[in-house]
């Protein structure tokens, strides 16, 4: 299912969210058409304690629309905190994530570095905690087969394409989920450049919502004011064939099925 993609197609999913009933959203994400489900391995409604019961229904669900899943930790898991207890616990939980998505047979994890604002005020300290935590959860991921991904959060001490590059180059076999929303933020077309110019062969992951490119909004594709058909010609141009999960985070799960098409049409026109 990730191998004989078209060039430059996409393998689209969806994600669920962690507050509405997790069977429900993964049919209805399923039914609109995507390739797969980025299941967010969350409380309260899809944390593990939910989700081992349901393994085989899952793998079943999948199974019968030919689809797979991904698996995305929950965004404020505290692996790079500067209490060694702390992190540890955090550890411990994100073991339970790679567990689940073991089970689900899925290739990925991504996971966000740990970067509040009152730890990304001592930069050189909060990167050096997150360089141990993910250290740690990609020795835990080789013990079961799943990848880990970091992904740009764009805040904090990992706001630029140079912070995520300071954690790949210090923690070997961490790759990359690409947030193009969060690329956006503050930095504009020039910034997702660079991303792709910096960490471009890492990148085995997109994640795709909109903005007003000062907030992240997680709007429907065309909702914001990404510049969208420039990003497409960025992607022709990288050569990126692979998965996007599209993330608006929105109660109507129609608009994956918008944002998609949205893609598809785009991804489909010639360049200028």
């Amino acid at each position: 299912m990730l191998v004989g993609l078209l060039m430059v197609d996409f393998t689209y999913g969806g994600m669920n969210n962690p507050h509405h009933d997790l069977m429900e959203d993964v049919r209805s994400i399923l039914g609109l058409g995507m390739d797969y489900v980025e299941i967010t391995v969350e409380w309260p409604f899809s944390w593990v304690d939910s989700i081992l019961p349901r393994v085989r229904e899952l793998i079943d669900l999948a199974s019968s629309y030919d689809a797979f899943y991904l698996v995305h930790s929950p965004w404020y898991l505290e692996v790079g905190h500067p209490y060694e207890e702390v992190r540890k616990g955090a550890l411990k939980v994100a073991r339970r994530v790679l567990e689940v998505a073991s089970l689900l047979e899925s290739p990925y994890a991504t996971f966000h570095p740990f970067t509040p604002g009152w730890l990304a005020a001592l930069k050189e300290k909060a990167r050096e905690f997150n360089v141990r935590g993910f250290t740690e959860l990609v020795s835990l991921s080789s013990e079961m087969a799943v990848q880990v991904l970091v992904e740009n959060v764009d805040h904090g001490a990992f706001r630029s394409p140079s912070d995520i590059r300071y954690l790949i180059d210090r923690v070997p076999g961490l790759l990359v989920t690409l947030d193009i929303g969060h690329a956006f933020l503050n930095g504009g077309i020039d910034k997702l450049r660079s991303y792709i110019g910096k960490l471009g062969r890492e990148v085995m992951h997109l994640h795709v919502h909109d903005n007003d490119l000062g907030r992240d909004l997680h709007l429907p594709v065309g909702a914001g004011r990404i510049p969208w058909k420039e990003v497409i010609e960025e992607v022709k141009g990288w050569g990126y064939r692979g998965t996007v999960t599209l993330e608006p985070h929105v109660s109507d799960l129609d608009y994956l099925r918008i944002s998609k098409d949205k893609l598809v049409t785009l991804l489909k026109s010639p360049s200028d």
